[in-house]
């Protein structure tokens, strides 16, 4: 753990630099800039609302930003991974020339989309205000889901980017399994429209128990439960393990693949 932990502080430079490449190929020739990461999910949440709420409104008080606290991770976690996939792939010619952890290219597009995440807090608070939601001061709490929201994706983008390079197929199936991860995770609907009897699959989803800790500290104002925390807190720390551990038992093989 120590000479890993040595080995991440070295690298630590040429992590940043990936990160600020990224940054700039992301907002290249871009009009908006970083205008429009506050701007899409207010259109998003737009567009929701006008299709949802009348559905829900007798269910959900406050819908825009019911909407908003599952978007923000939900996205987060969708656009990442996604990116991940490739994220080795894309920078073969770099891997090839450079003896660096190849896992940077990984953490580096974490990061990014990390601020990312971050900056849509922004339109979440106003939306939040803006439809009538009393702000306490447990949103003071909300960095908890995000970094746990963060470890759990981080461990998840480990697995893939190295799934991505030997299975390059397997970008098109995957974005079939996050959309139909968007529509298993309570994000537009109410957890009370599903059978109480078939709850308990919807709670085996990781991305459940991160939406439900972002709308008990802006939705609701009020201390998560003990159950969620503790199973969003397993759910992190097991996959970034599982990344980790994936990452390291495969790294000297990706030559061969690349």
């Amino acid at each position: 753990m120590s000479g890993a932990v040595r080995e991440f502080m070295e690298y630590f430079n040429f992590l940043c630099e990936l990160f600020k490449r990224d940054l700039k190929k992301k907002y290249y020739k871009s009009a908006l800039g970083v205008l429009w990461t506050l701007l899409n999910p207010l259109l998003m949440m737009t567009v929701m609302t006008i299709v949802f709420s009348t559905l829900f409104r007798r269910s959900i008080d406050h819908y825009p930003a019911y909407y908003m606290c599952a978007y923000v991770v939900m996205v987060f976690n969708s656009v990442t991974t996604t990116q991940s996939l490739n994220c080795i792939v894309n920078n073969s010619g770099l891997v090839r020339k450079l003896r660096v952890p190849n896992y940077m290219f990984c953490l580096a597009t974490v990061a990014l989309n990390m601020l990312t995440m971050l900056l849509s807090l922004i339109p979440l608070l106003l939306v939040a205000l803006a439809t009538g939601v009393q702000l306490t001061p447990y949103v003071m709490l909300l960095p908890v889901p995000l970094v746990l929201t963060a470890g759990f994706t981080a461990g998840l983008s480990l697995t893939l980017s190295v799934v991505g390079v030997f299975f390059r197929d397997m970008a098109y199936l995957y974005s079939i399994v996050t959309t139909i991860w968007t529509y298993v995770t309570p994000m537009f609907y109410p957890i009370s429209m599903i059978p109480v009897q078939y709850r308990f699959l919807w709670e085996l989803n990781p991305m459940y128990h991160y939406v439900s800790l972002m709308r008990s500290l802006v939705l609701y104002g009020q201390m998560p439960s003990e159950k969620t925390l503790l199973i969003a807190t397993a759910y992190a720390v097991l996959l970034l393990l599982t990344g980790v551990m994936v990452f390291r038992k495969n790294q000297d093989r990706l030559y061969l693949h690349l």
